[in-house]
C-alpha cells in the first residue's frame, strides 16, 4: 500500500513538474463544499445528508488539443449521519486524501467537461456516538467522477461535480456503509 501511494505522488509530481516548466499546465487551488449521502445497511436504520469540505490543489496537463489530464491532492471529508429503529444518531466521519485522475475536454480557455476516477486513502475515522467504532474502512477506493469547470474571470472558476463509490466503504457495527454519492461546488483560483 505504501508503494502504491508513494508512486502515485512520484508520478504525479514528475508529470506536472515536466507541464509546468513547459508553461502548458492549468493550475489553481479549489475550496468548497459538498452534500454527502450513502446508505448504511443491517438493522432498522436511515441515513442523512451532511454537508462536508473538499480543498486542495489541481492541475490540467495538456494531452492533445482540447482534450487535458485533470489531476490534483484534494482533502475530502466523507461525513454521514445514521439513525437507527430507536432514534439514536450516529455520525460517522471519514476523512481523505483525493488524487483524481479525470480525462477533461475543454470546450474553450473557459470552460470544459471532465470525467475520471479519483484514489481516495483514508487519513481518519471517527464516529461521536459513545461505544461507536468504525472498523474495516475500505482504503484506497476509486469512485468516479463526473463534473465542469467553468471560469467566471481569468483567474477565478468554479468546479462542480457529481462522485459516485458504490461498494462497501466501512462498517460501524451493526452498520455497513456503502453506496456512497456527493454532489459539490468548489471555488477555484488559477494560476
Amino acid at each position: 500500500m505504501k508503494k502504491l501511494v508513494l508512486s502515485v505522488l512520484l508520478a504525479f509530481g514528475f508529470i506536472s513538474s515536466a507541464a509546468l516548466a513547459a508553461g502548458d499546465a492549468d493550475y489553481g487551488l479549489e475550496v468548497g463544499i459538498r452534500s454527502q449521502s450513502g446508505d448504511a445497511s443491517g438493522g432498522t436504520s436511515s441515513t442523512t445528508s451532511q454537508t462536508a469540505v473538499q480543498f486542495g490543489g489541481v492541475v490540467h496537463l495538456p494531452i492533445s488539443g482540447s482534450w487535458y489530464l485533470r489531476t490534483g491532492m484534494l482533502y475530502t471529508q466523507r461525513p454521514l449521519q445514521v439513525k437507527d429503529g430507536s432514534g439514536v444518531e450516529d455520525k460517522i466521519s471519514m476523512n481523505y486524501l483525493d488524487v483524481p485522475v479525470a480525462v477533461m475536454y475543454k470546450f474553450e480557455d473557459y470552460a470544459g467537461v471532465f470525467g475520471g476516477v479519483s484514489l481516495g486513502l483514508n487519513l481518519d475515522k471517527s464516529c461521536d456516538a459513545p461505544n461507536c467504532e468504525v472498523n474495516d474502512v475500505k482504503t484506497p477506493i476509486l469512485p468516479f467522477i463526473f463534473g465542469a469547470n467553468f471560469k467566471f474571470a481569468p483567474q477565478l472558476g468554479a468546479t462542480i461535480y457529481f462522485e459516485s463509490y458504490g461498494d462497501t466503504l466501512a462498517t460501524v457495527p451493526p452498520y455497513t456503509m456503502k453506496n456512497y454519492r456527493a454532489v459539490g461546488a468548489n471555488l477555484m483560483i488559477t494560476f
